[in-house]
């Protein structure tokens, strides 16, 4: 192997020595990689294994290690989560390769976490071989009569073609239906044994490219779209509430347009943002907005509960039922993409006028229906409509300014406040192009960052896997150093402690990263779940850590940093040694490095019922 330097570009650092790579497709592997390429696959994270050793050697030995780029990931996790990060940093299909059986039982977490997440990852499984005359004895141990079954419950679409063009066409379809609303992973098991064949002399083409690509999704029916823009319009007090269309920057255009058309509040659904920070209708972080609310419309949400509340009877005081005090109009494609395993996303939710659709589409038909409908207002319906526009923006400017100053009210505290962390590094990037990849989740301190609205931030794991994050933050960056922006993750102790060898990868493949640790030395959630069901049965709650603190000893993260070779500091316990931390690691970062700051925080209060 030759090592090139490369820097912002997608100069390969892995090139292959010897002759210049034939180009001739001589055997069945060689054409699959000739697919991936046509299909504009870049990269394709991996974990090495015997299954697909055929396809390694074509990705090497025929197309060059380039277009796709092999990135060698220390754990099927790490590799399938990286493809997730990349897939919602670029909105394109991404695609990973995975070791059979225990290689898929290895990443069977990250696949759920993007099956909940809705991305678009196409997973190459080595398996078999299924003829039992080509099998070594190690593969007896890892064959199986229908290797897809492991994670059929939770992926769109599998296949396990049983030919050299039946594996061709097959991944041309699940790279479609993949990308194709509703969005989600496809796993195709592409036989040990086809892979090495030589192609057939009839020879082998191509999958028509018109057959691979995502199609573009459903419109709503247009006399559904008609009631939900007659009941906005109508409604007194409308609130819109916007979730994973916020991956896509071409969303916040017409959410604005719609918010301004009704003179409607706005709130991002949780862990996304869609919207931009600044504007005057967005009331993010404000708790009371949607009791006032009298219509929501919700935008692609996960979980519609955010809009819509139900109950549990391990919750104080919970009824159990959703509330329907307020009407919903809400944009999804969700019921298309059930699961009769997993419970994700189908809590009983009604809603009052549901619009099946793209989301984009229907939110591009709901707006234009809209404006049609304010634009024939009579003159005092449109002066109802101006003194809300003017009550909400004086909402937006009360709102934004208790939030700056509750976080200037922790900014000198010690151990140091989440809501101050964020908002540190916040100053240390606002003046860069920036793409935050990860953020804290309930400590997050809401209106401090200045968000431009979609594509921004990419949202957490969709699934709730802990151990998400380092492979995404690393998927995030990629995207990120090929478009010119600088990646930034703010990721918590536990979650990193998971897959850390994420950042090796980042390094060996100088995929320039800021990462900044929400270090409290503990699995925090879960303290707030002992603390809380100890209080209820009124037990000592000073027990709830046990089992819990990431301590004694503490893990020294910024030594575990650069044992991976990267550029580290901390643990940072000063808040006013914060920001020159933060500005020796962003001039790593300058300079093409990994760089990690590990911060000791303070658990978020706990809030008492």
């Amino acid at each position: 192997m030759s090592v090139t330097e490369t820097g912002t570009d997608r100069t390969p650092v892995e090139v292959p020595v010897g002759p210049a790579a034939d180009r001739t497709a001589g055997y069945v592997s060689d054409h699959l990689v000739d697919l991936l390429r046509s299909l504009g696959c870049t990269y394709l994270p991996l974990n090495p294994g015997s299954s697909f050793r055929g396809l390694h050697d074509s990705l090497v030995n025929h197309g060059g290690n380039r277009d796709p780029q092999l990135l060698l990931c220390l754990h099927e996790e790490i590799a399938v989560s990286l493809a997730h990060g990349y897939a919602k940093a670029t909105g394109g299909v991404a695609v990973a390769a995975v070791h059979d059986l225990v290689g898929l039982m290895h990443a069977s977490m990250a696949v759920y976490d993007a099956w909940c997440d809705r991305a678009p990852l196409l997973l190459l499984g080595g398996g078999g071989p299924l003829t039992t005359t080509a099998r070594r004895p190690i593969d007896w141990l890892h064959s199986a009569a229908n290797q897809a079954q492991l994670v059929r419950d939770y992926v769109k679409w599998d296949d396990e073609p049983a030919d050299p063009q039946a594996l061709l066409d097959g991944v041309a379809r699940g790279h479609q239906l993949a990308g194709t609303a509703p969005t989600g992973p496809v796993y195709v098991t592409v036989d040990a044994d086809l892979q090495e064949q030589p192609a057939p002399p009839e020879g082998l083409h191509l999958p028509d490219l018109r057959r691979c690509l995502p199609q573009p999704g459903p419109g709503a029916d247009p006399d559904q779209v008609l009631a939900a823009a007659r009941l906005l319009v109508a409604a007194e007090a409308p609130l819109i509430v916007a979730g994973r269309v916020g991956l896509r920057a071409e969303a916040t255009a017409p959410l604005v347009e719609l918010a301004e058309l009704l003179a409607a509040a706005y709130q991002d659904a949780p862990n996304t943002v869609c919207f931009p920070t600044a504007h005057p209708h967005n009331l993010s972080g404000d708790p009371a907005v949607l009791d006032t609310a009298d219509a929501v419309l919700a935008v692609d949400l996960a979980d519609l509960r955010a809009v819509r509340p139900v109950g549990s009877s391990r919750e104080p005081g919970a009824a159990g039922t959703a509330s329907t005090d307020r009407d919903l109009v809400a944009i999804t494609l969700d019921p298309l993409a059930p699961s009769g395993w997993s419970h994700a996303g189908q809590a009983p939710v009604p809603i009052d006028v549901p619009l099946l659709a793209e989301p984009l589409t229907g939110l591009r038909q709901l707006r234009d229906a809209v404006a049609d409908l304010v634009s024939a207002e009579p003159p005092d319906r449109r002066r109802v409509r101006e003194r809300r526009r003017e009550n909400v923006a004086a909402r937006h400017r009360e709102l934004r300014a208790r939030q700056r100053a509750a976080v200037e009210g922790v900014r000198g505290q010690a151990p140091i406040a989440p809501a101050y962390l964020a908002a540190a590094v916040w100053d240390a990037v606002r003046d860069r192009p920036w793409l935050l990849t990860l953020r804290n989740t309930r400590s997050w301190p809401e209106g401090i960052w200045q968000f431009p609205g979609g594509g921004s931030f990419l949202g957490h794991s969709g699934g709730g896997g802990v151990g998400y994050g380092p492979g995404a933050m690393v998927g995030g960056a990629l995207a990120a150093r090929d478009s010119g922006r600088l990646p930034v993750a703010i990721i918590g102790d536990g979650d990193l402690l998971m897959a850390p060898g994420a950042l090796w990868t980042a390094v060996h493949y100088r995929i320039p990263l800021l990462i900044v640790v929400n270090n409290n030395r503990s699995f925090h959630n879960d303290e707030e779940h002992q603390y809380a069901v100890a209080r209820h049965r009124g037990r000592p709650v000073d027990n709830s850590w046990i089992g819990m603190r990431i301590d004694g000893p503490a893990v020294d993260l910024a030594a575990m940093a650069r044992s991976y070779g990267a550029w580290a500091a901390g643990p940072v316990t000063d808040p006013a040694a914060l920001p020159a931390a933060l500005g020796d690691a962003l001039q790593a970062v300058d300079e093409g490095q990994v760089a990690l700051v590990d911060v000791h925080t303070a658990p978020r209060p706990r809030t008492r019922r």
